[in-house]
């Protein structure tokens, strides 16, 4: 072996051992910062209740268990029921859910097992059942993408989503719809 390539070759070697030393792969920082909320408070068997400006009663609120989050403006609920009012302070609608979420500008995302009655004698619609809904409190929109069964005194429907108002009472199932209608006894 001649001195050429001895030389060649410790450089080569001194070349890779630098190469490898410097060579740092960017790591992980031990303290990146990570995206988790602490509730600022824990809550069971919570009720509320909202009142108008005249007094009348408009929400009521029960949840057996809840977690307030205020940098995010949102409360998690376990087992929310819901009772809405009518403008006559009438309870109209009963909702109740496994769990919930009710974010910032009074909108709420019901998941499980979600029930809505119509408590008004008149309600064509009777139970609203779905897995997922979403409640817009103020303007009181509902919708879901998800399986829906309606039942009412004469009709029965079932779909894949929903789309409707619940002071306008009117509900409209966006796919894979078929409903059966009863004859009215006499």
């Amino acid at each position: 072996m001649n001195r050429q390539t001895l030389m060649f070759g410790l450089l080569f070697l001194a070349a890779l051992a630098c190469w490898q030393v410097l060579d740092e792969k960017p790591q992980a920082p031990d303290n990146a910062k990570k995206e988790h909320f602490q509730p600022d408070f824990v809550a069971q068997n919570v009720v509320t209740r909202e009142f108008d400006s005249n007094g009348r009663l408009t929400r009521h609120l029960e949840s057996r268990f809840t977690e307030y989050f205020r940098s995010i403006d949102m409360a998690q609920l376990q087992e929310p029921r819901l009772t809405l009012y009518n403008q006559q302070g009438i309870p109209e609608w009963k909702i109740s859910a496994k769990e919930g979420v009710w974010n910032v500008g009074d909108n709420a995302v019901l998941r499980n097992d979600i029930h809505v009655d119509g408590l008004l004698p008149d309600a064509m619609v009777r139970t609203i059942d779905t897995s997922y809904l979403e409640l817009d409190l103020n303007s009181k929109d509902v919708r879901s993408n998800s399986k829906v069964i309606a039942k009412g005194d004469l009709v029965q429907t079932e779909g894949v989503g929903l789309k409707g108002n619940l002071d306008k009472r009117y509900f409209e199932l966006l796919e894979q719809s078929h409903a059966i209608y009863f004859n009215q006894k006499r």
